[in-house]
């Protein structure tokens, strides 16, 4: 088996059905083997009967995870995945056709451990002229131009493959990260494990020729949206990297964090332009999110034995 393309999904009978037609539209190469593991998490919807009318049109696997979130059901997909490669994809994407035969190129001719694909946002209903693109990961993309190379940054999840013995060598996903249900909370699982192989020294390539299209939920492009998606941003963020356990703490908080906080808020109250405004609005939204996190993280820490190790804490929760 030469890659096992893994998708995780929880209560998205519908646009799972779609992603599942555009899986059925590729564009399969002489000779390559592949296999798509569907994971059902948990759904209740008519998720089963979606996967089960495809399962005469493509090499498909369904498989049940009971363990609630993003994390534990792409866990499951690896355990039992049977390809030498394991690629990720959502739930509510569309493929291109040559999706899978340029990731599976890439990987015959780099010596690569990981490919992170080129995501772009589909825009079927009108942007709100507010928001902008550049640097907005609110609005799903992973857009870094048109030429192949290596790159020093984790994939994005939605659009990501690994060589199988990349989890032997780093572990596998982490199940305090990543969302979990139908809720927008903890992110960033994909994030943390692409740091882990950046930090083990693995070689990462950008591949612009692997595309998914991803839609763009109406309920997305939404201010409201976006105020929240900050503030779990700050809250995975934190929860990823840890707390130094050295410094001055005011009710488990950092001290140098209130000072951040109060800057960001300045910011956002004394910003005239509108565009500039906002933007530093979610900015402040984002430091609340990281000092609520840090504060749990000091509350969990000092119900842990103490450590020799004093230069940050990361609680995990499995």
């Amino acid at each position: 088996m030469d890659i096992t393309v893994v998708v995780g999904t929880y209560n998205r009978a519908s646009s799972l059905r779609s992603t599942l037609e555009s899986f059925s539209r590729l564009v399969i190469p002489a000779g390559l083997v592949w296999e798509l593991l569907v994971v059902d998490n948990n759904s209740t919807d008519g998720t089963r009967l979606v996967i089960e009318a495809f399962v005469r049109k493509l090499p498909l696997r369904y498989m049940f995870e009971g363990k609630q979130g993003r994390s534990a059901a792409l866990n499951a997909g690896i355990t039992a995945a049977k390809g030498n490669v394991i690629a990720f994809t959502d739930d509510d994407i569309l493929l291109h056709k040559d999706w899978l035969s340029n990731l599976n190129r890439t990987f015959e001719e780099q010596e690569c451990a990981a490919v992170a694909g080129k995501v772009v946002a589909q825009w079927d209903h009108p942007k709100p002229d507010w928001l902008t693109m550049e640097d907005q990961l609110a609005i799903v993309r992973f857009d870094f131009g048109e030429e192949l190379k290596e790159i020093r940054f984790p994939p994005l999840g939605a659009n990501s493959a690994f060589r199988k013995e990349v989890f032997q060598r780093h572990g596998l996903f982490r199940l305090d990260l990543g969302v979990s249900g139908n809720k927008h909370t903890i992110t960033c699982d994909d994030t943390e494990f692409g740091e882990r192989l950046i930090r083990g020294g693995e070689k990462i390539v950008y591949c612009p020729s692997a595309v998914i299209y991803h839609p763009v939920d109406p309920k997305r492009a939404t201010k409201r949206y976006f105020r929240s998606w900050y503030y779990y941003n700050g809250r995975s963020l934190t929860r990823t990297l840890g707390i130094p356990r050295e410094g001055v703490y005011y009710f488990g908080v950092p001290r140098w964090l209130y000072r951040e906080l109060a800057a960001d808020m300045a910011r956002w109250l004394f910003s005239f332009k509108p565009d500039r405004r906002l933007h530093n609005k979610f900015r402040a939204y984002r430091k609340v999110g990281v000092v609520a996190e840090a504060r749990r993280l000091s509350r969990l820490a000092a119900a842990l034995p103490s450590s020799s190790d004093n230069r940050s804490v990361t609680v995990t929760l499995v």
